[in-house]
């Protein structure tokens, strides 16, 4: 009896932890664990637009996050010249134009005359105090700052665009070249 007891848990021992598994022990092993790759993934994928000229503070910053956006599902398409930026709003539908705060008045009025419905502008700001971000922040629903992280940039625009699909201003996604 006493053998067939010391078989029976000697079993146990050898077989039981490779049956059963405790909550997240599966992902402790190698090869198995949950992938985090691709990082951020919009959930409102859009077509953006970076605007700013080459002597601009925030020019680096937006070469910088065009692939970011691309990883993550959006459209970004890169302007630095002012010739540039008439012709891309009236041949592209955009949903957002990220531009340094300085540009901003003019963006918002060459962006309401070429296009309908006109893109929200998401203003970037170069290494704000935060008197300027006050500031900002009364006068527009939302910003970025640079430098800062890429991820508080593409919630930004997923939350400029979370608006949009709830106003019933956003169009469809946009399709992938």
């Amino acid at each position: 009896m006493r053998a067939a007891i010391a078989v029976l848990m000697l079993s146990l021992l050898v077989l039981g932890p490779a049956a059963s598994e405790g909550c997240g022990d599966k992902f402790q092993r190698v090869g198995r664990g949950a992938r985090f790759q691709r990082g951020y993934v919009a959930l409102h994928p859009a077509c953006v637009l970076l605007y700013a000229r080459p002597q601009s503070p925030i020019a680096k910053a937006l070469r910088d996050l065009e692939p970011a956006l691309k990883r993550a599902g959006h459209l970004p398409l890169l302007v630095e010249q002012p010739e540039g930026l008439g012709p891309a709003l009236k041949t592209g539908h955009y949903n957002v134009v990220m531009t340094d705060l300085a540009e901003v008045a003019t963006i918002e009025a060459q962006a309401r005359a070429a296009a309908v419905p006109a893109p929200s502008v998401l203003p970037v700001l170069h290494r704000p105090t935060p008197e300027v971000k006050a500031s900002v922040e009364a006068q527009y629903s939302c910003f970025v700052a640079s430098p800062g992280k890429q991820v508080d940039v593409l919630a930004e625009i997923d939350g400029l665009m979370e608006r949009k699909v709830k106003d019933g201003s956003a169009p469809p996604p946009p399709k992938k070249k």
